[in-house]
Order: structure tokens, then sequence, then C-alpha cells
């Protein structure tokens, strides 16, 4: 464990395969890690809990990522939370339309940076510390 403990990551995300391999990589480098598996429980537990971090997929059922993420930043609560995005669809039919829209010409802030799944777990971890300001 390496001392990012007192920083939580919200990992919202559809796969339980990929939601478990993230939370224990996370929680290996030291962080607390709570989980959700569309955009309404993300919701849900933002109303929880607020964490340092979302990571966040774009295509998932019930309310996607870019509802997600522009409900987010309309809320003064949330809208400062940074939010990774880490998407198997950012070049395809399902996910290219949104993200586009995330980045290109966008009248809210956008997202940090993103990651093409499947993920370097290294990568993924260098990202989040980037962003948090942590080593």
């Amino acid at each position: 464990m390496q001392g990012n403990s007192s920083k939580t990551i919200l990992v919202i995300d559809d796969t339980p395969e990929f939601v478990g391999f993230v939370k224990a990589l996370l929680e290996d480098n030291g962080f607390n890690v709570i989980t959700a598996s569309n955009g309404v429980e993300g919701i849900e537990q933002l109303k929880k809990q607020t964490p340092d971090l979302i990571s966040l997929d774009l295509v998932m059922p019930e309310k996607s990522g870019i509802k997600f993420f522009r409900e987010i930043r309309t809320n003064r609560e949330w809208s400062k939370i940074p939010v990774i995005i880490v998407t198997g669809h950012a070049r395809d039919s399902l996910g290219k339309t949104d993200f586009k829209k995330l980045f290109e010409g966008r009248t809210i802030s956008g997202p940090e940076t993103y990651l093409e799944k499947p993920i370097e777990p290294e990568d993924y971890i260098r990202a989040i510390k980037r962003i948090l300001k942590v080593d």
C-alpha cells in the first residue's frame, strides 16, 4: 500500500470483471474504492459520498456515461470532481458519437483524460495519480 488511502475513487462500469480488476488494482495502490454498474447507481453513490475521482465507462444500460457526465457537470457539488473516461467504445458505433461530444467543441468542462480498454494497469494508475497529484 502506498499511502493514497485518503483518496476515494468511484468506478462506474457495467462489466463486473473490469470492475473487479480495477477495484483490486486501485486498492493494491492504496486507494479506497466504491463502485456502480451504471449511471443511475453512480448518482446514488455520489449522494452517499463524494469521491476524489470518477472512473467512468461510456456505454452502459439505464444511464450512459455521457448522460451521467452531463448530470454531474451541472451539479454545483459534483461539477469539480475529476473524471477519467475508460471505454472500449471510443472508436466504434456504440460510443464514438458520445466520445466526440465529450472532447470536441464542448460547452461544459470535459473529462481530464481517457483510456481505451483493454487498459494497461500502469497507465491507469499513472493517470489517476497524475490527476489527483499523488505519488
